[in-house]
This record gives structure tokens, C-alpha cells and sequence, in this order.
């Protein structure tokens, strides 16, 4: 739940071609550059699951949502939990603007 603060996990490099895209929860976000915002999540296993994000950005507010999905060539895998991390480029500060889920709703 955002606002909540969960241990941060290994920092993950965003993955281009996934399949059985899920949207996951993230629980905290932190500023780690004037564009750049680290959301961490729980995600799968590292070796066999990767990240995506979308970004939306208003004048009032950045919304993110942060997805998972297996790696190609992956046929199984543990379904143990880790602490992982994305960080997400933006094209403006985050400022005074609300960081919220875009997820919510879909």
C-alpha cells in the first residue's frame, strides 16, 4: 500500500518482452534523482520474473504502475517472494505533484 514502508530490495532493469503481465503493488517510493523515482515492490523470483512500468504524468500528479511477468525461455519457477525495486524515469521532478497508482482501476 503506498505510503507503507517495505525493505528495499535489489534494484531490477526494466524487461522488454515478458509474458503473464500482472500489475504488482508497490509499497514505497523514494526520489533518487530530479527525474528518476525508485518504487519497490514484492515481486517472483528474480531469475525467472522482471519488471516493467507505465508512467502517466499531469501537472498534478505522476501515476505509476509497476508490472511483472515471467522471462522469456522460462518454464518454471519457485513461487517464492523477494523484495525487488524499479526506478522510473520521468520527464519532469516529481515537485509538489501527488505520486499515486495507476494501476488502481484497471
Amino acid at each position: 500500500m503506498p505510503g507503507e514502508e517495505w525493505p528495499q530490495g535489489e534494484v531490477q532493469e526494466p524487461v522488454e518482452e515478458l509474458s503473464s503481465l500482472h500489475y504488482v503493488e508497490w509499497a514505497d517510493y523514494e526520489e533518487i534523482d530530479d527525474n528518476v523515482v525508485r518504487f519497490s515492490v514484492v515481486m517472483g523470483n528474480p531469475n525467472c520474473n522482471g519488471l516493467q512500468y507505465e508512467v502517466e504524468e499531469t501537472e498534478d500528479e505522476v501515476a505509476v504502475a509497476v508490472i511483472s511477468g515471467m522471462r522469456e525461455g522460462v518454464e518454471m519457477c519457485t513461487a517464492d517472494a523477494f523484495f525487488g525495486a524499479i526506478d522510473v524515469e520521468l520527464e519532469e521532478p516529481v515537485g509538489d505533484r501527488d505520486v499515486v497508482d495507476l494501476s488502481e482501476g484497471r
